[in-house]
């Protein structure tokens, strides 16, 4: 397994954070090429959002669904490491229903919830 180690956004990519944002600190690469990523705490509960760029679009100008599932696993992943001390963990599952749509240079957010947890597996 690789070292967990920051990698950073693409200079080119970089955006200033929205107001109460920062951003988040990305150890996927892959995660990172799709950044920046933004977070928040309001009310202790983690809140991840991104701007919607050329990269994550179709090509009806509307966030593409892959973009938006990746950026989905990856917050749920964050929440899976807010629950387990930063455990590394994987998605062994992720069931996705589209309830909107986002367009080129739209925040989209995502609050993930803790449904249930084993000993062994998080639902969120």
């Amino acid at each position: 397994m690789a070292a967990w180690t920051y990698q950073p956004v693409e200079p080119a990519r970089a955006v200033p954070a929205p107001s109460g944002w920062e951003q988040a600190v990305q150890f996927d690469p892959f995660e990172a090429f799709m950044g920046p990523y933004f977070v928040r705490f309001p009310d202790g509960q983690r809140e991840m959002g991104f701007f919607v760029d050329d990269r994550h679009t179709n090509v009806s100008g509307y966030a593409h669904g892959g973009a938006l599932m990746t950026f989905s696993d990856a917050v749920l992943g964050f929440k899976v490491w807010d629950e387990t001390d930063r455990a590394p963990c994987v998605t062994i599952s992720q069931q996705t229903n589209f309830v909107g749509s986002g367009r080129l240079g739209d925040f989209v957010v995502c609050r993930p919830v803790l449904v249930r947890r084993t000993r062994e597996i998080v639902f969120v």
